[in-house]
Parts: C-alpha cells; structure tokens; sequence
C-alpha cells in the first residue's frame, strides 16, 4: 500500500539522485543549454523548489499564491534565462532544493489522515484530483523525477558523464 513512508523514501532518492548529477557542475555550467533549446540546471532546480511550499500548504490545508519567483519558474513562466544573478550561485540553489524537500518531507510524515483526504486548495487542482493523498504522487514524485530526468539528459549533451546511483538507505523511521 502506498504510504506517506513510501512517498518521502522515493521523493529522498530523488533529491539524492539530484544532487549527485549536480555535484561536479559548477556555477557557469549551471547555466549551459547545449542545443540552445534544453532547460539548464538553475532553472530545473528552480523550478521545482517553487513547488515545495505549495506541497506544504497543500498538506496543512492553506491557501498559497503562486511563489514570488512564479513568473521566472512557473510552467508558463518565462523560461530559462543565461543570467546567473537571477538564479545565484549553485549553492544557494541546492540549499533552497534541499530545505524545500526537508519541509516537504516532515510535512507529509506528519500530515493526518484528515489532511491527506481533503481537496486540494487549489481549485485548479481540486478538479483534477480528489483529494491531497491523490495529487501527491504525481506532483511529488512523477513531476520531480520528470525534471530530474531532464538534468540527467542535460549532463550527456553537456559532455558530462553519468554518474553512480546514489545510496538507497531509507532516513531513520522509514520502514515497510
């Protein structure tokens, strides 16, 4: 059965993933669209960080707005920019990355069953999926490893090379 458990032990291997095909690119490269056409890293990773504080509003039952940074990173956003003082340096932006998926995280371990049953509140959303514990596993997990995905494909036509699947240990209290 799937669980909040399975979720953030997916969602973690995620984030782990990308950051190892992060590690080894630097700030300039952050920025690089090999084929002028491809999402860079800066705004793959923006991206998805500006989904991190709607997951958690969704799990609490707030209402949000879209995210300062929307226009830059949202899906009908202006799209990747070759400015890096619009982004910052890849520390920043991993910071922002992984915080975003810790709040996520401890938002969804602790979320009640109340919480996960409830509509979104979003009414976008709230008419494509019936309740939160529907919507998760295709924002969380589907969105974030599509875009994931892109920054693997990003690396080979950046001339990069692939790297190690990182560890899969669950985080303490994770189990079947």
């Amino acid at each position: 059965m799937l669980s909040p458990q399975s979720i953030v032990y997916a969602w973690d291997n995620g984030l782990k993933y990308a950051l190892a095909l992060l590690d080894d690119v630097t700030d300039d490269q952050m920025l690089l669209r090999p084929g002028s056409n491809m999402n860079h890293p800066a705004w793959i990773l923006g991206h998805l960080s500006i989904y991190h504080p709607i997951i958690e509003a969704l799990l609490t039952g707030r209402q949000f707005d879209d995210p300062a940074d929307h226009e830059l990173f949202g899906f009908r956003g202006l799209g990747p920019t070759d400015d890096l003082s619009v982004y910052g340096p890849k520390i920043s932006q991993l910071e922002r990355f992984g915080s975003g998926h810790e709040t996520v995280a401890q938002a969804l371990l602790s979320a009640t069953e109340e919480q996960l049953s409830r509509p979104p509140s979003l009414e976008r959303w709230a008419s494509a999926y019936p309740s939160v514990a529907f919507m998760l596993p295709d924002l969380m997990l589907h969105h974030e490893s599509l875009h994931i995905g892109q920054l693997s494909i990003w690396r080979r036509a950046a001339g990069l090379s692939a790297v190690e699947l990182p560890d899969r240990t669950p985080r303490a209290g994770i189990t079947d």
